[in-house]
Order: structure tokens, then C-alpha cells, then sequence
């Protein structure tokens, strides 16, 4: 199983003290991450999670005005007030914990769940399905008092792999979403297809909760836009704003709330010290609010109280102004209790809508194009896998992805340890993209090149982090001088394109969104962070085919002959006795 979704499920086990097989505790975890995206309370997931003998459905739950709904007691209850327009949902479940969405699966979930619907179902049904029915017949018995005269339904299918959409996949769930539809007992019906992505995602936002009140001091509302329900611009206090929404209960900065930003906090820049001489200036700073840009904030979930203007935030992430925020916060004292900020506050959960207000808003200033890539979900998840690996490895071996400019650059890293984009982009693309001789160019040349093959959706972590730590490991070995490497210095992106090569002994050519490509990273990365420094032999292999053809010159590193050349004698080579592993 995929090594961050593996850490997620044992944090869910530690919390609840599961003993379980791993089978089952990935429906555990599932079940608890899709309940919790509609019910905000405590509860113990084993409570909507079936046993072994609930045919198809490994999960299911019932949210009712807010209340999750475990009892047919309970569904009595809530509808024995004179209430009225209660939102009803019904959740429906299934996990699967091995890396394949398979339609033949998809198939008898949708069997299954049709079977339970009918009310009268004829498969196996444990006592936590039984008393599901129950509880949806007291449902049907009150439709009068639920929003819409009818409940909402959503069903959703997780495994442990990366859903790409196939299309046979996608006809296997649109046939399970029109055979629910048809039942007419639904006034909305969801199907969602969860990989692990998805479910790592969900799993943070459920573990990093941040809330803030903010008083208005003015605000105006925007219409309500395409996947913008609601949203303001209004003008607040600059001390209240750092009190609020920037400052922990320590007095530290919540740089959380910075996630989404492109850039971390620069500090002492031209554009920095002149907004700290505008907050100390006693006439500029009663004008602050119109002559600083302000700050931008996405939030999934924002309420406003018109009467006390005050507004509430959840889970909100500053996508623009880090730097004002970050300058307000470090001059606190010199903020006057007249300065105001404005501030725009937007609502939305979708996903495509926030990257493009992210980089709407940040393209007014300049910022170099591939900084957007720390935009991508995927950059997200390898950043974390990186700090995963962190703890498997020996501290030797520790590097860090720096996936927003400058966000480790208070941090007592060794420099050849970090990794931003650009550097992490050059070491895969010649490595697991096959193309050293783009990455021996300028470096902007791959993100023209290669920009659609950089941090897919589909790609495993591993290769990112395996290119990562052989540069690593090789520049280390130039810095201590060891087997002439400083010598082959300037080809250093053709021998991570040869290096995996040589450590499996073959020449073989595995994609980034392979299934096998996790275990083949993990020869090399055991090699990499091998104690006795094995992987030392393995370069002056490189170094050896390297030598066995004529030596380039800089400029022919910059073509793909050299690349073609050094692969034949690299799979020549290989080819001899006791060449390779």
C-alpha cells in the first residue's frame, strides 16, 4: 500500500485503538473519512462500518439535519418535532483495499446496493444493515418533514490505487448512478470514485481543522458566481486580522494557512520593508488599506452575520498576500488601531475554480512560471512523501522538497539536502522522463518541453523522491571528492539516466504511473540509503560506460545523440559478466 495513505490509516488506528486486519481497517478509515466530509461530530467509525457477512457494502451511514443517524430510535426521534425541511442524506459505502478500480467490482456493488433499496433484500444482511432499513423506513414514513420531500444519496467507491478515468470504469459507475436515479427515491444521487489522492486529501482536511471570527468593519457581497456560492470584499482591522487569523495560541504565525500560496515569506525584500515603513509611518498607515493590494482568502465554509458584521472562517487558506500577511505579523507593534486591510473572502470546495483564483491573483506580480506546479495536487503528495521517507530512512539520507519558494529557508536544512522545483524537475525529467540531454539545457527548456509530464495525477511519488536522493547521493560524492566524481560533474543528469539502469542490471524502461514502479524505485532508493554506501559502486559503473564512449563535449550534452549513444553502450555493458548488480 501507498506509504502516505499506510501512515494516514495506522494515525486513524492509534486514535480508536483498532485491532484489525489491514483489509478491514482500510474501510474503517474510508467509511470514517467520507462520513466526516458531512458530519462535523465525534463518533467512532465502527459504528457505519458492516461486517463481513453485508453483501457489497462495506459502509453506511445516515446524516439527518446534521445528526448522524446509527438507530431507528434515533430516526424517530429526530422526526417526532414539529420541524420541518430537514436534510436527509443517505451514505453508502464500499473499500477496496488492493490498487485496481475493477468494473466486475463496481458491478456487484451496484448489485448490492440495488438489493437494499428494495427493502426487501436477499443477500446476506448483518445487524448493522438491518437496522439501515429500519432507519430508512422511518425515512420514507416522514418525507413530509425533509428538505425536498425526498432524501439525497451518495455513494462512493474507494481503493487504495489512482483513479484514471478509464472507460469502461466511468461506464460501470455512470450505469450504477442512472440504475439509482431510476429507483426514484432520491432527489440528488452522488457516485464518487475515491483513489488515494482523494482519500489522503480528505484525511488531511480532517486532521488540520483551522477556524477564525473576523469583525467587519465594512464589506460589500459579490452575486454568486459558478461554483462560488458566496463572496466579499470588505475592510478590516489590521490587528484584528493578525490576531485572528494569523497568530496561534502560542504567538506563533500559522504558516498552515499559507499551503495554498505559491511563495513563502521572502523577508527582508524592497517590497517587504516598504510595507513595515508604511505600517510606521503615522499618515501612510491610516491610508494602508489603499495603497497595499490586500490579502485573498478560500475558505470551503464561510458564514456571515449581517447585523454584527461579523464573519466566520473554516479551513481557510490565504492564497494571496503572504508577504503583507507575514510583514503585518512580524510589526505587529507598529500597527496603529486605525490601519485597516482589505481582505476578499471567497467560498468554495472546488478545486478547479480555486487554481484558477490562485493563479488569477497571483499573476499580477511576477513569479516565475513553473512556481505554479506547487499548485498540483500531485506536488502536494510528493512533498509528503518526502517527509514520510524522512522517517524510514537514516537521517544521512534526508532531503526535502521545498515545494513554495523560499518555505525552508528559516530552517537549519544543509542546502544540497533541498530540492525546489526546479531542481527536482531536472533530476526526474532525466531520470524516469529519459530526457537528460532537456535537463542539461536551460532549465525553463523542461517546463516548455515538459510541462504536461511534470507532477501527473496518475505518477507515483517514488520516482520523484528516487531522482531526488540520487542527486543527493552524487553531489555529495563530488563535494568529498570521492571516485573522481567532480570529473563527470557536468554529466550528471545522463548518469541518473543510466544509474537506474545499472543498479537492475538491465535496461528496462518503467512509467511513473506503473504499477511497478514503487518497487523498482525501491531497489534503487535502498541502494541510495544504503549505511555502507553501496550506491558508490554503482556510479563509477556510470562512470565506467561513460569512459567506454567518447567524451562529450558541453555542447553535445544538449542533444539527444549523446543520450542515444551512452544508453547503447550502457546496454552493451550491461550485457558482460559481472557488470551491474
Amino acid at each position: 500500500m501507498h506509504i502516505i495513505l499506510k501512515k494516514n490509516i495506522e494515525e486513524l488506528q492509534h486514535q480508536f485503538g483498532f485491532d484489525e486486519e489491514d483489509s478491514k481497517l482500510f474501510e474503517i478509515f474510508c467509511n470514517f473519512c467520507i462520513v466526516s466530509t458531512s458530519f462535523l461530530g465525534r463518533y467512532n467509525p465502527y459504528l457505519v462500518t458492516t461486517q463481513e457477512d453485508d453483501a457489497s457494502i462495506d459502509g453506511i451511514a445516515f446524516i439527518i439535519d446534521g445528526d448522524l443517524i446509527s438507530t431507528e430510535d434515533d430516526a424517530k426521534q429526530i422526526f417526532s418535532t414539529h420541524k420541518t425541511g430537514l436534510d436527509t442524506k443517505l451514505i453508502i459505502t464500499q473499500a477496496k483495499s488492493g490498487d485496481k478500480f475493477k468494473k466486475e467490482e463496481i458491478a456487484n456493488f451496484g448489485l448490492g446496493i440495488k438489493d437494499f433499496l428494495s427493502l426487501d433484500p436477499k443477500l446476506p444482511n448483518g445487524s448493522i444493515n438491518k437496522e439501515a432499513l429500519k432507519i430508512l423506513e422511518v425515512i420514507l414514513n416522514n418525507l413530509s418533514k425533509i428538505r425536498n420531500k425526498i432524501p439525497d444519496i451518495e455513494i462512493s467507491y474507494c481503493t487504495s490505487g489512482i483513479y484514471k478515468e478509464e472507460r469502461e470504469i466511468n461506464a460501470a459507475f455512470e450505469i450504477l448512478e442512472r440504475d439509482v436515479e431510476n429507483l426514484d427515491m432520491f432527489n440528488s444521487v452522488i457516485v464518487k470514485a475515491l483513489g488515494r489522492t482523494e482519500l489522503i486529501k480528505i484525511w488531511s482536511n480532517i486532521n488540520t481543522t483551522n477556524e477564525a471570527k473576523l469583525q467587519l468593519r465594512e464589506y460589500f457581497g459579490i452575486p454568486k458566481m459558478p461554483n462560488i456560492p458566496q463572496s466579499y470584499i470588505a475592510l478590516v482591522s489590521a490587528k484584528e486580522f493578525v490576531d485572528n487569523l494569523l497568530t496561534d495560541d502560542n504567538g506563533n504565525i500559522k504558516n498552515e494557512v499559507f499551503e495554498e500560496n505559491i511563495r513563502a515569506y521572502l523577508g527582508d525584500t524592497p517590497v517587504n520593508n516598504k510595507i513595515k515603513s508604511t505600517l510606521q509611518d503615522d499618515s501612510k498607515s491610516k491610508i494602508f488599506s489603499v495603497l497595499n493590494n490586500g490579502i485573498t482568502i478560500v475558505t470551503p465554509e464561510l458564514t456571515l452575520t449581517p447585523n454584527s458584521k461579523v464573519i466566520e472562517l473554516k479551513n481557510y487558506q490565504i492564497i494571496n498576500g503572504c508577504q503583507t500577511s507575514n510583514t503585518l505579523f512580524e510589526n505587529y507593534d507598529s500597527i496603529d488601531e486605525e490601519t485597516s486591510i482589505v481582505v476578499k473572502c471567497i467560498e468554495s470546495t472546488d478545486e478547479d475554480s480555486i487554481s484558477e483564483i490562485i493563479s488569477a491573483t497571483n499573476s499580477q506580480t511576477v513569479i516565475p512560471f513553473e512556481s505554479f506546479f506547487s499548485l498540483k495536487e500531485k506536488s502536494k503528495l510528493i512533498q509528503n512523501y518526502f517527509n514520510v521517507k524522512n522517517e524510514d530512512v537514516n537521517s544521512d539520507s534526508n532531503i526535502f522538497f521545498e515545494r513554495r519558494e523560499n518555505e525552508y529557508k528559516h530552517k537549519q536544512y544543509q542546502q544540497s539536502r533541498i530540492f525546489d522545483i526546479k531542481l527536482l524537475c531536472r533530476a526526474y525529467n532525466a531520470m524516469f522522463l529519459d530526457q537528460p540531454h532537456n535537463s542539461a539545457r536551460y532549465v525553463t527548456k523542461i517546463f516548455d518541453v515538459q510541462k504536461d509530464e511534470l507532477f501527473k495525477l496518475d505518477d507515483h511519488e517514488a520516482p520523484y523522491y528516487t531522482s531526488a536522493l540520487a542527486h543527493y547521493k552524487f553531489s555529495s560524492m563530488i563535494n568529498s571528492k570521492k571516485s573522481d566524481a567532480n570529473k563527470y560533474s557536468f554529466l550528471r543528469w545522463h548518469i541518473f539516466f543510466i544509474f537506474k539502469h545499472v543498479i537492475h542490471g538491465k535496461v528496462e524502461n518503467i512509467k511513473s504511473n506503473s504499477n511497478k514502479i514503487d518497487k523498482y524505485c525501491s531497489k534503487i532508493i535502498n541502494i541510495l540509503s544504503s549505511s555502507d554506501k553501496k550506491y558508490e559502486y554503482y556510479f563509477q559503473e556510470c562512470f565506467n560506460i561513460i569512459d567506454s564512449i567518447e567524451l562529450p563535449t558541453r555542447d553535445s550534452i544538449k542533444r539527444g545523440k549523446y543520450q542515444s549513444d551512452l544508453l547503447t553502450a550502457t546496454t552493451s555493458y550491461l550485457k558482460t559478466p559481472n557488470s551491474g548488480s
